[in-house]
């Protein structure tokens, strides 16, 4: 995968995890023990990626600090810090350091997706972009019955017919040209797709985002199979 190119976004603020994120940047939670970066960066090392291109802006130097301590020799990885701009313009300026197709990655989320395999599907689809979904899952427990009252079926937090983005977008370089400055994601995306030029892959692998402390503590426990993944690959 020499011509691919991860860009993460790292930059958000996180608000919703303070009082974390008063002092480190919502990419730098920990994690089983290390930042959640360490574990996105393996991850994608593990899959074959070694050029990365991390979008920086809140608490920036943080991140900067942590990727000159931390990061692999064999990695090539630049730092852009875009300040307070948007997730798009951030995407914008990190393109000067993409060479040919980008992985487009949130910087608070792991999924243990196939690269390989994604490639491959987005390679046969013709797309300018490849978007990772995720099923949906009810956050609630749902109760089947009939017209009587009578439950024939109780479901505990099922998945629903619906699919997410969870990031992990595929795009080769002219799909940029959906990117306006000043736009959101969900503007570039709905581009593309009216285009017909986004097609969809379907993880149903793991999948951990952290945007708040109940999420960081339940990825806490899910972690044991990214490090069991992980520590195989390296062996």
């Amino acid at each position: 995968m020499s011509n691919l190119t991860a860009i993460l976004l790292c930059g958000g603020k996180g608000e919703r995890l303070r009082p974390f994120t008063d002092t480190a940047p919502k990419t730098l939670v920990p994690l089983g023990g290390r930042p959640l970066l360490h574990h996105l960066l393996s991850y994608l090392a593990a899959e074959g990626v070694s050029r990365f291109v991390a979008c920086v802006g809140y608490k920036a130097e943080a991140v900067e600090e942590f990727l000159r301590e931390r990061r692999d020799p064999s990695w090539e990885v630049e730092c852009v810090n875009s300040g307070d701009a948007s997730m798009t313009d951030r995407i914008l300026d990190a393109r000067a350091h993409v060479g040919g197709r980008a992985l487009i990655c949130y910087g608070d989320t792991l999924a243990n997706v196939d690269i390989g395999e994604l490639l491959a599907s987005h390679r046969a689809s013709g797309a300018l972009a490849t978007l990772t979904t995720y099923p949906l899952h009810s956050p609630f427990g749902i109760v089947h019955f009939d017209g009587s009252g009578r439950v024939s079926e109780f479901a505990e937090k099922p998945a629903l017919p619906y699919w997410i983005n969870i990031g992990f977008i595929l795009c080769e370089p002219e799909a940029f040209a959906y990117l306006l400055p000043g736009s959101d994601m969900p503007t570039f995306l709905s581009a593309l797709a009216a285009a017909g030029r986004l097609y969809a892959y379907r993880h149903t692998g793991k999948h951990l985002t952290v945007n708040t402390e109940k999420e960081r503590a339940d990825a806490e426990v899910e972690m044991v199979e990214f490090f069991t993944y992980m520590d195989g690959q390296q062996r």
